[in-house]
């Protein structure tokens, strides 16, 4: 998951360490977070990519495998739900 630092900052994520990751045009320097979304009523801690000027919430296609992406902008909420719901 990659979200910008403002979005983290209003979760309450805690920081674990910064890494060096490649994007597009250079390397850059992420700061890791500890992140918490729930699958199944289940809480579950996930790493976050965190850093100023990503635009939109990414999450890594292997959590689509399984789920289905449901996003309630107005509320929001961002649910992965199972294909049996």
């Amino acid at each position: 998951m990659a979200v910008d630092t403002q979005d983290v900052e209003s979760l309450g994520w805690y920081f674990q360490e910064q890494e060096e990751k490649q994007t597009a045009f250079r390397v850059a320097t992420f700061n890791l977070y500890q992140g918490a979304v729930c699958f199944d009523d289940q809480e579950i801690k996930v790493p976050v990519v965190v850093g100023d000027g990503i635009l939109d919430i990414l999450i890594g296609l292997s959590w689509l495998e399984n789920r289905r992406l449901v996003v309630d902008r107005k509320a929001g909420i961002l649910t992965l739900e199972s294909f049996s719901d």
